[in-house]
């Protein structure tokens, strides 16, 4: 067994690495957060809260959090479903499974931005998936309900739910093939629905993972980004802003770095206090 000394020198290079290409970059950004700090700034200066207040008191900002709040409250809960129904269905063996649990996982394995891309294409483009099913209703051509008020966020939702539900079946898949099949089929003996047996056999068994999957979800929909800046762009209007997608903005394409940076820590800091609360109540759970 190594001794304590052992381990810091087997783990030093590792905490180094990880200090410069990750510590060291976000402390450098939390700094200039407190600068006006810029690509086109001559002096740097120090403007204390300043950014934070401004960022504040913008009203797309606010409309871009309440847009993330929503997105979450809607989007976990239905990850969560989607993805327990599915490693439902996965549980007991058939044939070909193997194959199909490749498959359903398959959304989650593209990434983001190809993802936004190929939406953006059947949604939107002459002869895509939303225009083909228009016509077999034999309704009249309309615009991708991405770029439509009152549609765009519930589809940004709904393909949000669509490329990460495979990952939480992933995820509790295994956990659910823990659970001994004697349960199961005393629960089915006794006139058990469906409904009943996950709700009294299988929820209470998959509860703790259940809570940090739906953790690593909320922290994923705050940060979201990269596939609402290709399928929507923030629009129609600012209708699918997301914090992340208004820190882009501000930093990259308006050149108002030290907001673009207040954004992104603001973000950092509700996925932090999100994350204290999961663990300080998980703590008191297996501590009472």
């Amino acid at each position: 067994m190594l001794t304590r000394p052992q381990q810091v020198a087997l783990l030093a290079p590792f905490g180094v690495l990880v200090g410069l290409a990750l510590v060291l970059p976000m402390l450098l950004g939390l700094l200039s957060s407190f600068t006006n700090y810029g690509p086109g700034e001559i002096e740097l200066q120090l403007t204390g809260v300043q950014n934070y207040s401004r960022l504040l008191a913008d009203p797309e900002f606010a409309i871009a959090a309440r847009n993330v709040v929503i997105f979450t409250a809607v989007a976990v809960p239905a990850e969560l479903a989607v993805g327990f129904a599915l490693a439902s269905l996965l549980r007991s063996p058939f044939r070909g499974r193997r194959i199909v649990r490749v498959l359903f996982l398959l959304p989650w394995l593209v990434s983001p931005i190809a993802s936004g891309v190929m939406w953006r294409f059947l949604l939107g483009a002459p002869g895509g998936l939303f225009e083909f099913a228009l016509a077999l209703l034999h309704r009249p051509g309309q615009s991708s309900p991405a770029g439509q008020p009152g549609l765009a966020l519930a589809t940004v939702v709904a393909i949000e739910v669509w490329r990460m539900a495979p990952l939480v079946a992933f995820l509790l898949l295994p956990a659910m093939e823990r659970i001994p099949s004697e349960r199961f089929d005393e629960a089915r003996l006794n006139g058990a629905g469906a409904f009943m047996t996950a709700r009294t056999i299988v929820l209470p068994a998959l509860r703790p993972l259940l809570l940090t999957v739906a953790m690593l979800l909320v922290g994923l929909s705050l940060g979201t980004f990269d596939a609402v800046l290709i399928l929507t762009g923030g629009g129609p209007g600012s209708e699918t802003m997301t914090p992340a997608l208004y820190s882009y903005q501000q930093a990259i394409q308006s050149n108002a770095w030290p907001i673009g940076v207040a954004a992104a820590w603001l973000i950092v800091a509700a996925v932090a206090l999100i994350g204290t609360a999961y663990v300080r109540g998980t703590r008191a759970r297996y501590t009472a």
